[in-house]
């Protein structure tokens, strides 16, 4: 059987656009990592695909929402631990200042320090995280605490020896009017966050906003002896000064007995930032079995496809080296 020149020509460009196709979409596959470009080349594998990329984009909103929290908590453990340690030193230096052997310049450098230390609480009082303070409540955008010229420590500009407690709401006792408060800031930590009203319950959901009236104490007790160790450091420094051992032995045991609730409030936070730890370290492992699925359903095997291009690539070759010898050159020329 004859066949033409015009055959010829036509079966051969049919072997080349094949080869070029077959090139370009190998090529395509290795630069975007996957073995398909649309839904209708393999139905099945697409919307597995989609089914778990839309788990695994909601996972990450989860996980972006925990590790923010974590973050939060943790600069707050990072603010409790350095006013623990300054407590701790305080107790120290307070019983060396009971010493009868230290001294009036003794007793004066000791009052200095305590001063320093109390001053250092202050700041770390007003620590911040991403433009807000973490011992104000939720969404305090201006610093809770300050001093007044007395050294009294004062809540959003009320001393907080005038400030009571009652019925989940905070009062100035001189005034009677109440202190505002930011409410309490609550996040999913993967238990079904779930409300009662416009409440959200406690147990389903993790409470990261702490008031530091809470934490560093507030009120005075019944014999008018403030509870808040800021303004305890500030009586003890006095004491010191005025060398009044009785008073400098009750303030002493206040600030202990104030540094050991401070301290469960220390752990209670601590606590939360190792269980976010692993909470982390669990969507973590999740995120990555979710991308290891999709990879494993649309991805391309690097190692098979770099293969193919290789063959791709020589039989690309030989099919335009068959064609300088059997069609004519000025037609090699613009097929080149």
């Amino acid at each position: 059987m004859r066949i033409s020149d015009r055959q010829t020509a036509r079966n051969y460009l049919n072997y080349l656009d094949k080869a070029k196709t077959a090139y370009a979409e190998t090529n395509e596959k290795i630069a975007s990592g996957n073995r398909f470009t649309r839904i209708s080349d393999d139905v099945s594998a697409a919307t597995k695909a989609l089914r778990i990329n839309d788990v695994k984009a909601k996972t990450e909103e989860y996980y972006d929402n925990v590790k923010a929290v974590n973050e939060q908590l943790t600069t707050t453990e990072n603010a409790l631990t350095s006013i623990n340690d300054i407590l701790a030193k305080a107790h120290t230096k307070a019983l060396a200042a009971m010493n009868s052997t230290s001294g009036e310049s003794g007793r004066t450098a000791i009052a200095k320090e305590i001063e320093a230390m109390r001053d250092e609480i202050l700041q770390f009082a007003n620590t911040e995280y991403n433009d807000a303070f973490v011992l104000g409540g939720s969404s305090a955008k201006t610093a809770p605490f300050s001093m007044d010229s007395s050294g009294n420590l004062l809540y959003n500009g009320v001393d907080v020896n005038n400030i009571t407690y009652s019925g989940g709401k905070y009062y100035n006792s001189v005034t009677g009017t109440e202190i505002p408060m930011s409410g309490d800031t609550y996040v999913d930590i993967g238990l079904g966050i779930t409300m009662t009203g416009s409440t959200v319950k406690s147990d389903t959901a993790m409470k990261t906003s702490y008031s530091g009236l809470d934490i560093l104490g507030f009120g005075v007790d019944t014999e008018g002896k403030p509870k808040n160790v800021f303004n305890i450091l500030t009586k003890l420094k006095d004491s010191i000064e005025n060398y009044d051992a009785t008073a400098v032995g009750d303030y002493d045991t206040k600030l202990v007995s104030a540094t050991t609730s401070f301290r469960g409030y220390l752990t209670d936070i601590g606590a939360k930032t190792n269980f976010l730890d692993t909470v982390e370290k669990r969507v973590t492992t999740s995120l990555d079995t979710y991308q290891s699925q999709i990879k494993r359903l649309v991805g391309v095997d690097d190692a098979e496809e770099a293969t193919n291009q290789t063959m791709n690539d020589y039989v690309l070759k030989a099919v335009l080296s068959m064609g300088a010898k059997i069609l004519p050159v000025s037609l090699m020329d613009f097929l080149n």
